[in-house]
């Protein structure tokens, strides 16, 4: 008998989001295997990951939560559309539109997503007021019968069909580290189930716990990687304290001496969270990293890179990276990157520098680090 085989994996290949922080409209924004974003500080590029994380935490947690992170809709709300709105109606705040596929590269014949939300004119109520999702095959799913307005139908019972779509989103990792947290110990999670690492990267020794419990050839490989950042390193392991309360921790080895996490350097921690997720036997379908380069010398860099190339390139997870680092965009290629620029009114645009012939041209002379600091890639969206 014939074993059916695996359905190639979904992957977000496009997203336009609308009245969210900086953004009005930010265009149908294409993403690849790896997506690099690049522009001037409060171009527009924080806001664009920031959506996204608020699409999962309202299809996760309802809008409600989603929202508390910002102290209130009106507080994320694009700055200038209140001003468009006539006075005393309501109207659509923001909105997330979304094609999921298992090619990024096939054209937008995937699962569509569109979400609205609106609110009342004082936003003292919110509502999501039109989500759509609908399949290649044409089947569309929309919120009858969904009488909750704060929850989004890729959660609803009943919805068979989203599963796939829900899970997806649900496993997207955001990551903004934060190392002063990174190398303290964390309770450990008894109950069943995979272990998430945190956005800050807090609970990383008990993420390696649960890698070593999966597969403890995987951990021996981040352990070796950490190696070539750390060449006196003879070991790295997660360990577990006997205390009253029982914690992971992470702990290195030096010359037969024992350096707990919260002595080890920030590019070390940072080092590590990333290799982590890039190595884990089921990593994330997408890591989205602010500012990969913080705290990192080249060498690091370089080799993060490739683990980014090598995570990639079966397919098995999707990378989206947020960078100011001409050093760093020297390492890909000009079709990887995204430019965040503002334009004559103020608003963030997102271009594909790839498009553009001339830039084409130039890009086989010059590396991209090397156009972003020249400015030619700003003066080609002008």
């Amino acid at each position: 008998m014939h074993q059916r085989p695996e359905p190639p994996p979904l992957r977000l290949r496009s997203v336009q989001v609308r009245n969210f922080k900086a953004i009005a409209n930010s265009g149908y924004v294409r993403l690849g295997p790896v997506t690099v974003f690049v522009g001037h500080n409060g171009s527009g590029k924080s806001s664009l990951i920031e959506a996204l994380e608020t699409y999962q935490s309202i299809v996760l947690d309802g809008l409600d939560t989603a929202m508390q992170r910002w102290l209130g809709i009106e507080h994320v709300r694009h700055f200038a559309a209140s001003q468009d709105e006539p006075k005393g109606q309501s109207r659509a705040l923001m909105s997330f539109d979304l094609n999921l596929g298992p090619d990024v590269f096939a054209p937008k014949t995937g699962t569509s997503l569109h979400m609205e939300i609106e609110s009342d004119p004082d936003a003292s109520q919110i509502r999501i007021s039109e989500e759509t999702a609908r399949h290649a095959n044409g089947k569309l799913f929309d919120r009858s019968g969904v009488r909750d307005p704060g929850r989004s139908i890729l959660t609803f019972p009943g919805t068979q069909g989203l599963e796939k779509i829900a899970n997806h989103i649900r496993d997207w990792q955001f990551l903004s580290l934060q190392p002063e947290r990174m190398g303290l110990p964390v309770p450990q999670r008894r109950t069943p189930g995979r272990v998430r690492l945190a956005r800050d990267g807090s609970n990383i020794a008990d993420f390696l716990l649960d890698i070593q419990r999966r597969d403890p050839s995987a951990l021996e490989g981040i352990v070796q990687a950490i190696g070539y950042v750390l060449p006196y390193a003879s070991d790295l392991q997660p360990l577990l304290t006997s205390e009253i309360e029982r914690k992971a921790y992470i702990q290195l080895s030096e010359a037969g001496h024992p350096v707990p996490g919260w002595m080890l350097s920030t590019g070390t921690l940072r080092v590590l969270a990333l290799l982590a997720l890039l190595r884990h036997p089921e990593p994330p379908p997408l890591i989205l990293i602010e500012e990969i380069e913080n705290g990192l010398d080249p060498r690091s860099i370089h080799m993060l890179v490739e683990e980014i190339r090598s995570a990639t390139l079966d397919g098995a997870t999707q990378v989206v990276l947020t960078t100011h680092s001409p050093y760093l965009l020297d390492l890909f290629e000009l079709r990887h990157l995204v430019l965040v620029a503002r334009d004559s009114k103020g608003e963030p645009r997102f271009h594909r520098p790839s498009d553009d012939a001339s830039l084409r041209e130039w890009s086989q002379e010059f590396a991209p680090g090397r156009l972003y600091t020249m400015g030619s890639l700003h003066e080609a969206v002008k």
